[in-house]
């Protein structure tokens, strides 16, 4: 392994499990392996401040779209 590269971790995960990262992928972009680094970072208690501003962001809007379709009803 050279110096710059990051070392490999693998793991098998339930079925449905996979079903969420991919549609998480689907709905922000990101690479599986981005999925999973965030969430081992959030398990590790290493949580990247940008990404947690990000998911802010996206609960906020999600929060004002909800509001709008509970006026709709």
């Amino acid at each position: 392994m050279s110096k710059g590269q990051k070392p490999m971790v693998g793991a098998r995960v339930p079925h449905s499990w996979k079903e969420q990262i991919q549609a998480i992928c689907q709905e922000t972009g990101k690479r599986e392996s981005e999925i999973v680094q965030e969430a081992i970072a959030q398990y590790l208690g290493k949580t990247d401040l940008n990404s947690m501003s990000s998911l802010s962001k996206r609960v906020a809007a999600l929060e004002r779209q909800y509001q709008k379709l509970v006026k709709l009803v």
